[in-house]
């Protein structure tokens, strides 16, 4: 019997362009569910990207998980123990420079 490999948490990452049909409460479902999410606020209207900011957050603070900034306006919000892996943290750096 073959050995089921883990998915990394790059590999359960879900990249996000936040744009008006994307709901924060979804959004905090899936934080909830211990998923890593990188949001792309880019095209999305400032003082809305701010609120969800604030709100997502909060949710990942209250799950001991802590958001990064990317780049202007595109953010990781993921719980620690997936910011410490590797996967993950190569496409942060990666893209941070």
């Amino acid at each position: 019997m073959a050995k089921k490999s883990k998915k990394t948490a790059y590999d359960r990452t879900e990249f996000i362009k936040v744009d008006e049909d994307v709901d924060v409460f979804d959004l905090a479902d899936k934080l909830m569910l211990r998923k890593p999410l990188i949001l792309n606020f880019e095209d999305f209207d400032v003082i809305e990207s701010n609120r969800f900011i604030v709100f997502l957050s909060g949710v990942i603070y209250a799950l001991d998980g802590d958001v990064e900034v990317i780049r202007d306006k595109i953010m990781a919000f993921a719980i620690k123990e997936d910011l410490k892996d590797k996967s993950l943290r190569k496409f942060i750096r990666k893209y941070k420079e």
